[in-house]
């Protein structure tokens, strides 16, 4: 079993297909900011996920095993206030060589997803996915406080000048 460790620029897999039969391992940390699509759905661009990939053959089938743990801070959709979320992840592809069908038992069988195993994998767009489809969908603390509207005093409102207007026009 090799092992290899990479950072940003190395999250590509050449041949997938002979990563997964040498059971190799790719791993390291990979930072918010290269990511868009999760970026955009985080309060703040800044953190870091910490990426593993395995691979394995199981059955005579091909796998990369994914194992994920991050914490980004989101939006709580209750108080509109930053929140913590502890990531940790784990997804399993099945890879599946181009011009192959998907297999259909991938709606029966939930323990894994059909990837498309082109050569040079993009790893980095995987762990995206995966980080978009761990967050939850409307993040909440356990416990905060719904915002409060503001007191407001109806002297401030742009419609008190006009009260005033309206009483000084009357004739008496």
């Amino acid at each position: 079993m090799s092992q290899e460790h990479a950072v940003l620029p190395a999250w590509v897999i050449a041949d997938p297909f002979e990563f997964a039969r040498r059971g190799s391992i790719l791993s390291g940390t990979v930072e918010f900011e290269s990511m868009p699509r999760f970026m955009g759905e985080l309060a703040s661009p800044q953190g870091q996920v910490q990426a593993e990939v395995r691979g394995s053959v199981v059955d005579g089938e091909c796998y990369l095993e994914i194992s994920l743990e991050a914490e980004p801070t989101v939006v709580c959709q209750r108080c509109l206030k930053p929140q913590q979320l502890n990531l940790a992840l784990d997804a399993r592809l099945l890879l599946v060589a181009p011009g192959q069908p998907m297999p259909d038992d991938e709606l029966e069988d939930d323990s894994f997803d059909p990837v498309l195993a082109d050569r040079n994998l993009d790893m980095l767009a995987i762990i995206e996915d995966e980080l978009l489809l761990g967050l939850p969908i409307s993040p909440r603390h356990d416990v905060c406080d719904t915002p409060q509207p503001r007191e407001r005093d109806d002297s401030e409102s742009p419609f008190a000048a006009l009260a005033n207007l309206r009483g000084a026009g009357k004739k008496r």
